[in-house]
């Protein structure tokens, strides 16, 4: 996998589930309909627009690891990864929590 550009603002997020690597498969899959995503079972990297996003499968936990130009573009970002795990995790709801 590829390493982002230099960026200045950064965030973690973690969801703990038995399926994190699932879960990972499912949103890179869905991300990469619109943006650049590269995954496997265990990691992925998706680069959107306005930032960046390293997911990894450990277990139970899948981390998120974000960052961007700013804080503006930071939070585009979040909300991006926030909406999406809402999405997919409707029957079982899941919430990222955010460093």
């Amino acid at each position: 996998m590829s390493e982002p550009a230099l960026t200045s603002v950064t965030t973690q997020g973690q969801v703990m589930t038995p399926e994190a690597s699932r879960y990972l498969q499912r949103l890179c899959y869905h991300f990469s309909r619109k943006i650049s995503v590269q995954y496997d079972s265990q990691q992925g990297e998706a680069q959107f627009p306005w930032g960046h996003c390293r997911l990894r499968a450990d277990g139970d936990t899948l981390t998120f690891v974000c960052s961007a130009d700013n804080a503006e573009a930071l939070a585009r970002v979040r909300h991006a990864i926030d909406a999406h795990v809402a999405l997919f995790s409707r029957k079982n709801p899941m919430v990222v929590a955010w460093v």
